[in-house]
């Protein structure tokens, strides 16, 4: 028995608890404890840079399912069956002995990040809060903090003498709780406004009367501007699940001191922490692509400080144009699917930019096979720059969509809406 009729605020408690939890102990943290489990296990860091890509693969090509679950079955059973594989998957990483029991888990820990985050968490309170880029900026900026929490448990589990098992037990326990209140506070079915559960082109009365000014899907496919928001969301995804891999490492190698390189993705997600929060209040005044535009800046800027880092000054760049990029790149492209393409189509809209933004988790599989091949990854934090520039250009034309594909949908539903009100002139 769930709280069917929880408060909007419980609820956007409970799904900031557990985005905070799947930051915390997936991409955020793996890098930081993944030096330990290689050196313990005798790994390759090309086995290493696997997991992540895996990790990525498996978010990315699962963030269809919440979508299709949603609309079958509700957002309270996708938390339910995404909970249930977070757990698993943390069992599976706390009692790895062979590379192949780590790829398994990563895989789970992919499928469960998709099931439980952005995707059911965006769709569920941009309908339950009005000032969406407001709740939407501190639901981002709970998920930082998460990346915040994460490698510091790691430090202090190491300062007590726990080894990296330890980690992932914890994160077994605080699975369990935090996806158990997740189901319990997420509306039921009855409660949410999610259309029904057919395809979004298979438009009922109400869908025809109300959702007017919103876009079809099939429409905003056909829309150059979709695809440059989805690049934009992709790069910076290329860029983060490449650097959460190997940024301590890297700085290790640079003379770096673990602890201290350790404590720069901490530092890092605090800074994507606080920007989130201020980009949300942003957001609600200036238009979403100039948030679009900083994040690619900064994140430009950051990477080119990691890769020649040895100091505290690089560090600091690095940490403040990464930390940027983290808390505004999320929060812009989900307010410029809303702004440009309307909410109808939003949940299937932002599941395949989930989809197509796979191709970001190529990212650690390339990292660690350059820095077996190259003994260094700092040739290949410039290339992520680079390409962080060229989307850059590409963003800076970005404009509204025209009304026509709007206008095109409207005319298709119009025989609908003359049999709902053959009364009105059209």
């Amino acid at each position: 028995m769930g709280l069917k009729r929880s408060p909007s605020w419980l609820t956007f408690a409970a799904l900031s608890l557990l985005f905070f939890l799947v930051n915390a102990g997936t991409f955020n943290s793996l890098g930081v404890v993944l030096p330990a489990m290689v050196g313990e296990l005798h790994w390759s860091w090309a086995v290493a840079g696997a997991g992540f890509t895996i990790l990525g693969v498996a978010c990315g090509l699962s963030s269809f399912l919440p979508a299709l679950l949603i609309r079958r079955l509700g957002v309270r059973a996708v938390m339910l069956l995404g909970g249930l594989l977070l757990v698993i998957g943390f069992v599976v990483l706390a009692r790895t002995h062979r590379s192949w029991s780590y790829l398994l888990a990563t895989a789970l820990l992919g499928v469960a990040f998709a099931l439980t985050s952005t995707v059911p968490g965006t769709h569920v309170l941009t309908g339950l809060f009005k000032r969406r880029a407001t709740v939407l900026g501190a639901y981002f900026t709970i998920g930082a903090l998460g990346g915040v929490a994460g490698p510091l448990i790691y430090m202090a589990l190491h300062a007590a003498h726990q080894g990296w098992r330890s980690f992932w037990v914890v994160f077994v326990a605080a699975s369990a709780l935090a996806g158990g209140l997740a189901v319990a506070t997420t509306p039921g079915r009855q409660a949410q406004e999610a259309p029904p559960a057919v395809p979004p082109e298979q438009l009922e009365p109400a869908e025809v009367v109300h959702g007017l000014g919103d876009w079809t899907v099939r429409r905003a496919l056909r829309s150059w501007q979709y695809y440059v928001i989805v690049g934009a969301y992709s790069v910076y995804l290329l860029i983060n699940t490449t650097t959460h891999g190997f940024a301590v490492e890297h700085l290790v190698e640079r003379g770096v001191d673990a602890r201290a390189a350790a404590a720069m993705l901490s530092l890092e997600a605090l800074t994507g922490a606080a920007l989130a929060i201020v980009g949300g209040v942003l957001g609600e005044k200036i238009p979403a692509k100039w948030l679009m535009i900083a994040a690619l800046t900064a994140t430009t800027l950051g990477m080119a400080g990691l890769a020649e880092a040895r100091g505290w000054d690089l560090m600091l760049v690095y940490v403040f144009g990464m930390g940027m990029g983290f808390g505004l790149s999320f929060l812009a492209a989900t307010m410029l699917l809303l702004d440009y393409f309307g909410k109808r189509a939003n949940l299937e809209l932002y599941s395949i930019m989930s989809v197509i933004s796979t191709s970001a988790a190529a990212g650690p599989a390339f990292g660690g096979w350059a820095r077996d091949a190259m003994g260094s990854f700092s040739g290949m934090f410039l290339f992520c720059a680079a390409v962080a520039v060229a989307m850059l250009a590409v963003a800076c034309f970005l404009a509204p969509p025209s009304a026509d594909g709007r206008r095109k949908g409207r005319r298709a539903r119009a025989p609908v809406q003359a049999e709902l009100h053959p009364e009105t002139p059209m």
